[in-house]
């Protein structure tokens, strides 16, 4: 298949169909004149840019200083302007406008990131299906798990941000899965991106200080998925070179959309994380029941990562049950089909006795307060007496096997999966 999509570059975009919603509003709004992205220009922090998003250098010639209380860089903020002049920069005659800072507060993008897109989120899926020939419901699945994986998940207080996916088929399906994917921008498939967006045949541990890594990998060994996507019998659909021009368009549409995706971090309400809690419980108890799959399963922090992916692609910032209900049903898709295929690189049942120090830990924390309660991550850390670094490695070991959730800074145990998985000795 020659590539329908080819990669855009974030600095090259010209058109304002190009640009996302609050790129735009930061540039043409007058009203938010002096509100943007802190980039300093200068090592004393006292010179600083505002840009239009994260993605995209103001188009201004502008420069804002402040002699006190400077803000964070990497923030939204909206600074409050008392004197401007024009001067010039450098060796050059090129003159910016200098502005002068006496204040300045957080400001949020959520409401401009939520505005009304061009294309329906729907319409995005539909996009991600023109790969495929095969049954149509089969098509709209694996074009579902391939929109989650683009629009990534947010970083809570603890855990890095990012899907991961492990994708199951043949040579020509896993260059089916990849086309439409080409959408992604280059600059997040630099390792120093914010956003990093990793696809390849290959398993690579991933050390960088990124806010969100996205990994696709083809049947891949020991990568946790947080949905594995599975592509049995479809096939190249062959377009007519009008389709193809009209998907091109599309491309450049759906990738502002994604930009400002990347700045919302959906939240849950009490009731919508006890609905979460649940979902895990049952899918830990189809995961391990089934004895081989090709496929390790994050088990306990992958639904609500794939539920605040999916209200990205809907522009939303609350996670409700409805949005968790449909992303554990596309997990469940995939766990079906997962298990039409052949061999596995380890069994279900040999999962547990990989926990080392994390099984000593559960054990001491689950006689200490028993499951589906509270604990802070400072409490747990103090009754098991254990630094904090390796505590922390340790619960994620066990959020991974599905024997603890977190939320922020606390953690909440989940009910061994059999009496038999955590023996005392």
């Amino acid at each position: 298949m020659n590539d329908i999509i080819s990669f855009m570059e974030l600095t090259n975009r010209e058109i304002g169909s190009e640009l996302s919603v609050v790129e735009k509003e930061l540039i043409f709004n007058d009203k938010y004149a002096n509100t943007g992205f802190v980039k300093y220009d200068t090592r004393n922090g006292e010179y600083f840019f505002l840009h239009p998003s994260p993605f995209l250098n103001t188009p201004k010639k502008e420069i804002y200083h402040i002699s006190n209380s400077p803000p964070p860089e990497h923030k939204f903020i909206e600074a409050n302007i008392i004197e401007e002049k024009q001067v010039s920069i450098g060796n050059s005659n090129e003159k910016w406008l200098l502005k002068e800072v006496d204040s300045w507060k957080l400001f949020d993008p959520t409401p401009l990131a939520q505005k009304r897109k061009i294309m329906d989120y729907e319409e995005i899926i539909e996009f991600f299906t023109y790969p495929y020939k095969g049954e149509m419901e089969s098509v709209e699945e694996i074009a579902g798990c391939s929109s989650l994986f683009a629009f990534s998940s947010p970083p809570d207080e603890s855990l890095r941000g990012g899907i991961s996916s492990a994708v199951l088929g043949k040579d020509k399906q896993w260059k089916l899965f990849n086309e439409p994917l080409n959408i992604i921008p280059k600059e997040f498939r630099q390792i120093n991106s914010d956003y990093y967006y990793y696809i390849s045949k290959r398993e690579k541990n991933f050390k960088n200080g990124a806010k969100e890594v996205n990994i696709a990998v083809h049947r891949p060994k020991t990568l946790l998925s947080d949905i594995p996507i599975v592509i049995l019998d479809e096939s190249e659909k062959k377009h007519s070179k009008e389709f193809i021009e009209q998907l091109q368009i599309e491309a450049k549409i759906i990738i502002p959309h994604i930009l400002d995706g990347l700045l919302l971090e959906p939240h849950a309400s009490k009731q919508v994380e006890d609905l979460i809690f649940e979902q895990i419980v049952d899918m830990r108890e189809s995961y391990y029941q089934t004895g081989q799959l090709p496929f390790n399963q994050n088990m306990g922090g992958s639904v609500r990562k794939l539920a605040s992916s999916y209200c990205r692609l809907q522009s939303s910032s609350k996670i409700n049950k409805k949005d968790v209900n449909i992303v554990v049903d596309l997990w469940y898709s995939m766990w079906n089909r997962a298990k039409k295929l052949e061999s596995s690189s380890l069994k279900r049942r040999d999962m547990l006795y990989m926990l080392g120090d994390s099984r000593i830990i559960y054990l001491k924390l689950l006689d200490i307060f028993g499951a589906e309660s509270k604990i802070s991550m400072i409490d747990g850390a103090r009754e098991v007496r254990m630094d904090p670094i390796e505590f922390e490695l340790a619960i994620e070991i066990l959020i991974e096997r599905g024997y603890c959730i977190r939320i922020n800074n606390f953690i909440i145990l989940l009910e061994p999966y059999k009496k038999r998985d955590f023996k005392r000795e």
